[in-house]
């Protein structure tokens, strides 16, 4: 449930074998970490790719985040080098820092990638938060063009994966779920970034006694939650001057009312000074003049219903499919407010105020 006030005022790496005239000449590889220290600071016996890097936070855990609430996902990666004295045979801290650059796969539509539920595909944009730069936008397939810095001694790098929700039509209630695969790129320690003789090279790169890559790939589970939500909103203060001659004063807003897959529901108003019918209340005295509301939904079929102040209304209006219709371009609900001129015949205060406050409730 709802509620809305305001004021009313009357005023991967490819090798490939070359053979000629019986002699084989070897493609060198790179080195691979297959994540088995996730957590650790690469200081344990095992062989320098698996010291060098990992992925802590992210295994055998499927990542639930809420629509409309926390759609982050915290990990911490290990990016490091030991250099040829720590292998699987001894042990050696991974002292030395190296830049990375990453990857993820899965499926996708353009630059966002899909996650399946109840009523389809929910269209997510992916972005990489790492404390030494802006977020970076993961898009599906390509390797991102920052550099991301890693740590030395073996250090955790706290970091987190966004979801954003396209929020253009919101999802039916339910979960939504997809498969990503991660794959992290350590650069080779030397090179000119605007040398194109002199490169730094991440993923590609054959320097095997001096990077690693995470291969396989990490795979990450993600399921969306998307629950029941109404949301009330565009509503603004109204100011009414008292008409010459004497005339019924109207006035109307429009406003918007969004609800999960368009889902039914109905509305009550509450005046801040009546009890049983809407009332402007004098700021000098307790003098009162009534008012009267009536609801209509923009969205067919299209109903009109006169409140009675505290009672829900019995119509059952459509809620709109996107979270501020469209950018308040496309509200879905009109106001209509109406002082008849008879309660203007006689007023005893110079000027006179109403707090209304609505609510939806989703049937």
């Amino acid at each position: 449930m709802r509620a809305s006030n305001f004021r009313t005022l009357l005023r991967n790496c490819l090798c490939v074998l070359a053979l000629a005239a019986a002699a084989l000449m070897p493609c060198a590889a790179s080195a691979q970490s297959s994540n088995q220290d996730p957590c650790g600071d690469g200081s344990g016996i095992m062989p320098v790719a698996d010291k060098s890097l990992g992925v802590c936070g992210l295994d055998d855990t499927e990542q639930a985040v809420v629509y409309e609430g926390d759609l982050s996902i915290p990990f911490s990666i290990r990016s490091c080098w030991a250099d040829w004295e720590g292998n699987e045979w001894s042990t050696a801290y991974c002292s030395k820092s190296r830049d990375y650059t990453m990857e993820v796969i899965g499926p996708a539509q353009g630059q966002k990638f899909l996650l399946s539920g109840p009523s389809g595909n929910v269209a997510v944009t992916l972005e990489f938060h790492h404390p030494s730069t802006t977020a970076t936008t993961i898009i599906p397939g390509q390797v991102t063009s920052t550099r991301f810095r890693g740590a030395a001694n073996g250090q955790q790098t706290p970091v987190y994966f966004s979801l954003t929700p396209d929020s253009t039509v919101a999802p039916a209630p339910g979960i939504y779920r997809g498969t990503l695969q991660l794959y992290l790129y350590q650069c080779n320690p030397w090179g000119d970034p605007n040398n194109p003789y002199d490169p730094i090279i991440c993923k590609g790169s054959t320097a095997s006694d001096n990077r690693t890559e995470l291969n396989p790939p990490l795979t990450l589970d993600i399921a969306l939650v998307v629950g029941s939500s109404i949301r009330i909103s565009g509503l603004e203060d109204m100011v009414l001057q008292m008409p010459n001659p004497l005339a019924d004063i109207t006035a109307e807003q429009h406003f918007c009312v969004y609800t999960t897959a368009n889902s039914d529901f109905s509305l009550r108003a509450d005046s801040l000074n009546g009890n049983g019918e809407f009332l402007l209340g004098g700021v000098s005295s307790s003098d009162t003049i009534a008012y009267e509301i009536n609801i209509l939904s923009e969205i067919p079929p299209k109903k009109k219903a006169k409140l009675t102040e505290g009672v829900f209304t019995k119509k059952d209006w459509k809620g709109h499919a996107s979270l501020d219709c469209t950018g308040y371009s496309d509200e879905n609900m009109l106001l209509e407010l109406t002082i008849p001129a008879a309660n203007l015949a006689n007023p005893q205060d110079y000027q006179y105020m109403d707090t209304l406050t609505l609510t939806v409730e989703m049937n």
